[in-house]
This record gives C-alpha cells, sequence and structure tokens, in this order.
C-alpha cells in the first residue's frame, strides 16, 4: 500500500492539475480503475468520467486551488481529510469541505464521498 499522504497529495494535485494529460495521469496514479467520487453537485467512476468530472468542476470555478485544510486520518482502509479553496485575489469566493476516502488494495482510492462545509450563500 502507497503512504496515505501522497495519496492525499496526488488527490488535490488532480483537482488542481489544468493541463488534460497530465491532469488524467494523477487520475489514473490516485484512483482504482473503478473508483469513484459523489458530492451534493457532481459524481464520476472509473478514470474516464472522473477525469472528465474534475475538468468540469475547474471550468466552473476558474482560478481555485484546493489546499489541504486539516490533518489526514487514516484508520483501517478509511482516511478522512478537509481541504479548503479560494479566499483569494483570482478566486474570491471562499470554499471548504472535507472528504471521507475509502482505500482500495493497492493503496489507491477506491471511493470519495464530499462533504461541503463552508460555502457562499445561494443567491
Amino acid at each position: 500500500m502507497s503512504n496515505v499522504n501522497e495519496v492525499v497529495v496526488r488527490y488535490l494535485a488532480a483537482w488542481n492539475e489544468r493541463e488534460p494529460k497530465k491532469r488524467r495521469e494523477l487520475v489514473a496514479k490516485t484512483w482504482a480503475e473503478d473508483g469513484t467520487y459523489v458530492d451534493a453537485a457532481r459524481d464520476g467512476k472509473g478514470h474516464d468520467s472522473l477525469d472528465a468530472m474534475i475538468a468540469t468542476a475547474q471550468g466552473h470555478f476558474p482560478g481555485y486551488r484546493l489546499n489541504l485544510a486539516s490533518g489526514i486520518e487514516l484508520h483501517h482502509d478509511y482516511v478522512r481529510f478537509s481541504w479548503a479553496a479560494g479566499g483569494t485575489t483570482d478566486a474570491p469566493l471562499f470554499i471548504k469541505g472535507t472528504d471521507f476516502v475509502v482505500l482500495a488494495g493497492d493503496g489507491r482510492i477506491k471511493s470519495v464521498v464530499g462533504f461541503t462545509d463552508a460555502a457562499p450563500a445561494r443567491a
């Protein structure tokens, strides 16, 4: 199993990578082939779908970069961490979330369930 810290760093890097080929490579290194992601706004299953989902989110939030905002907790094959994005000149609205991850046997991500902890008020 790979180091869980490295998995989380690759996960955040995949969300931040704007170059399609590099992002797709990060997705493949980070998620198992049948890996999944789901939150209140989006979902994906498998490398192609996950890559497209991230590209769409990047299009909706140009200038935003996810940064680790908590420690990384691990027990058994479960991981939890929080991230934050925005609050900058290029990305003025602050967004924060917590992701719950299940690791696959090879150390890559089997599934992610994401929750938004802080976001701008809806209009």
